[in-house]
């Protein structure tokens, strides 16, 4: 890459004639990022030895965070976003856009996993009293949204079939 700015610079330069660099900025340019290029920067300097150091340093690191966990790391957790996640949420979006008829499909989804659905419901009852409290509005259809969800989540723990009482 040096090779081609220096040819390039050098070409330009002897292209231009001695009093270029006044017309022309370009060549006052490609040699001021000639200079630059071909200065010997202690930042850009990197030898072996410091190479060594920090392959050393990234092994130590690696082997530290893997074995320190048991190197298990999060796999052991499970699927970080839930069939039931994606379920609910696009039925929420779906309802939030306009589609009354995707409340069911919320009711259903948090019915087939009350648990996490409890969870998501906690976070809604948190939001809504932050609403109230600092005197903003809350819109019903959010608020129909958590009492629909309440109501499917004590039809999930109680055992029943889902399928029977809420359409997708």
């Amino acid at each position: 890459m040096r090779k081609f700015l220096y040819s390039g610079a050098v070409l330009a330069a002897v292209l231009a004639g001695a009093n270029a660099e006044e017309s022309m900025p370009i060549v006052a340019n490609a040699m001021e990022m000639l200079a630059r290029a071909s200065s010997t920067s202690e930042v850009l300097t990197l030898n072996l030895t410091n190479l060594l150091i920090l392959l050393v340093l990234k092994a130590l690191i690696f082997g530290f965070g893997l074995f320190s966990v048991g190197g298990a790391g999060r796999s052991l957790e499970g699927p970080v976003v839930t069939e039931a996640d994606l379920t609910g949420g696009m039925c929420f979006m779906m309802f939030a856009s306009g589609a009354q008829e995707k409340l069911s499909c919320i009711q259903r989804t948090a019915c087939e996993d009350p648990y996490l659905a409890n969870d998501y419901l906690t976070a809604a009852k948190m939001v809504y009293k932050a609403h109230k409290l600092l005197g903003m509005d809350f819109e019903d259809k959010y608020a129909t949204v958590m009492l629909s969800i309440e109501e499917a989540v004590e039809h999930g723990k109680s055992g029943e079939l889902c399928s029977e009482k809420y359409l997708w």
